[in-house]
């Protein structure tokens, strides 16, 4: 019986034991587990873009033949060695083929499976963790402390030095979905071609979801019960910031903290809780000592009380372009009041 916690994982995928076949990698970041998935057959073929080595099956094949899984595994490659076979699994379910492939281990082959969330109940994680030769790997959204040390790695493999400003641009844009980030940041180190000093403008300028960062810089202010924030909204609008971002962004950074509290108060105060559903919010360019301030300033009650009317500033808004911008500043003058009556 093996059950990799997320926190193991990388250890695990580095150095797998000889003895198991099959692997089930599964979580919500479906980049991640596809990532870690690739690592595992690279340490199990020599060659994982050999036809005759890897092969690749739909979950929905599977489910509709189960046999065919077995076969496939049993298949001795063309010119011998080592097989592996991935199978994202889909909607059917392939408990059936996963038994059989379980009841009768292959020989010279390693299965890897993908999945989203699995509660600890779910029949195929129950039936991996409590197969002999196998192994279920938990995969989680990236912290703070992963997304900087892919963040570090990327640069420096890329040969590049960010300014801080550029650092924090960069983790509130990424932490979505592994795969997503690592193509953001293959993105940047392209368009930094012959240059050294990632500065806040070129991440601004190239990393998807950036761009929406200064509208969110505006909202958290709010949410903070800034004095100045009529001079950030002025400076927000004069370098044509537009009012629907600001509104959504409003209402997005509602919901996020609601539910980051909702979290902090299940884990009885916690803050750490609260930080990390901010995080994988989009909300990394936020100082964890922020967070943590509005976090504790505000109630679940009073963050859900704020949001009906955020929908509907927004929906007027939309509806009436040439008041966009008196909605947006009424809507975010409204919660830093809010926020000051603490």
């Amino acid at each position: 019986m093996t059950a990799v916690r997320h926190r193991d994982a990388e250890r695990f995928i580095a150095a797998p034991p000889e003895g198991i076949f099959l692997f089930l990698v599964f979580g919500s970041d479906a980049g991640m587990a596809r990532e870690r998935a690739l690592a595992l057959v690279d340490k199990r073929v020599d060659d994982r873009r050999d036809p005759f080595q890897f092969v690749e099956m739909s979950g929905d094949a599977v489910a509709s033949d189960p046999l065919a899984l077995l076969d496939e595994a049993n298949t001795t490659p063309l010119f011998g060695g080592r097989r592996a076979i991935l199978v994202e699994t889909g909607a059917k379910s392939i408990i059936p083929a996963v038994t059989s492939l379980i009841a009768a281990p292959p020989a010279h082959c390693t299965v890897v499976l993908t999945a989203g969330a699995l509660r600890r109940d779910s029949p195929l994680r129950k039936l991996v963790e409590g197969g002999k030769q196998a192994a279920a790997i938990e995969c989680q959204p990236d912290a703070e402390a992963d997304l900087q040390a892919l963040i570090n790695r990327s640069l420096r493999e890329s040969g590049l030095v960010a300014s801080p400003e550029a650092r924090s641009l960069l983790l509130g844009a990424l932490g979505e979905d592994r795969l997503m980030s690592r193509a953001e940041l293959n993105k940047l180190a392209l368009y930094m071609h012959g240059r050294e000093h990632v500065e806040a403008t070129d991440v601004e300028a190239i990393v998807a979801h950036a761009s929406n960062i200064a509208a969110d810089r505006v909202v958290t202010a709010a949410f903070g019960g800034s004095a100045d924030i009529g001079t950030a909204l002025d400076a927000y609008f004069a370098q044509d910031g537009e009012a629907q971002s600001l509104l959504i962004g409003a209402l997005r950074y509602a919901v996020a903290l609601h539910r980051a509290r909702l979290s902090m108060e299940r884990e009885g105060g916690r803050p750490d809780a609260g930080v990390s559903a901010l995080m994988r919010a989009g909300f990394g360019f936020m100082h964890r000592a922020l967070m943590e301030e509005q976090l504790k300033n505000w109630s679940s009650t009073r963050l859900g009380a704020l949001i009906e009317p955020l929908r509907a500033a927004q929906t007027r808004a939309r509806a009436n372009v040439a008041i966009a911008q008196m909605e947006a500043e009424r809507a975010l003058w409204n919660v830093a009041k809010a926020s000051a009556r603490r």
